[in-house]
């Protein structure tokens, strides 16, 4: 893999983990500020899952590519 390649990659890894992270964040706050209904807690237990298993397959890719810090 080039340099390049791994800069867009690492690119896009972040920029997705930072928006998944910020709907996850602006949900939460949905629900601490205001009437909480069923449809408020679906969507956040939604963002949740997005944003474990984007983490949990960005691992992986990492330690596939050898790229991990770990």
């Amino acid at each position: 893999m080039t340099q390049k390649e791994m800069m867009i990659l690492c690119s896009y890894i972040y920029n997705n983990r930072v928006q998944l992270e910020h709907e996850v964040h602006q949900l939460q706050n949905n629900i601490r500020f205001r009437r909480i209904d069923v449809a408020d807690c679906v969507e956040l237990i939604c963002a949740l899952q997005r944003l474990d298993t984007f983490i949990e397959v960005t691992n992986n890719i990492m330690d596939l590519l050898k790229l991990g810090g770990d």
